[in-house]
């Protein structure tokens, strides 16, 4: 699929458009593996876990835009900073490594990530 979102895009399509998928999905494979290899159980690796969780998360959400920029030809500002910050709020909304912190409870994420997808295309559009 074609990344830059155009005037005749209707919402789903705007909505998906803004969706880093291989960014999120990359983050999903190298959680699984780092997940298989600490036991968050025990606090010394729970500590190592949460850092790297952390780590990857922040490259990846720091990688979204050249990522988009330079493989997907997205070239529109608007649509690059919407997209980057489509990946800390979906990584939110999986748990990612927030799931790792007292406070976190999926249920924010189950709030968060709705509301963001509906305001998304409000402001692409009007962005323009």
């Amino acid at each position: 699929m074609a990344r830059t979102v155009n005037r005749a895009d209707d919402y789903l399509s705007r909505v998906l458009k803004h969706i880093p998928s291989e960014i999120v999905m990359a983050y999903v494979a190298i959680e699984g593996v780092l997940r298989t290899s600490y036991n968050p159980n025990v606090w010394t690796e729970r500590q190592m876990l949460q850092t790297l969780l952390w780590i990857v998360a922040a490259a990846l959400t720091i990688l979204t835009p050249f990522w988009l920029w330079r493989v997907m030809r997205v070239k529109r500002v608007t649509q690059l900073f919407i997209s980057t910050l489509s990946v800390p709020v979906w990584l939110f909304a999986l748990g990612g490594p927030f799931a790792l912190l007292d406070w976190y409870q999926p249920a924010f994420g189950a709030v968060v990530l709705p509301l963001y997808t509906l305001i998304v295309p409000i402001i692409s559009r009007s962005a323009r």
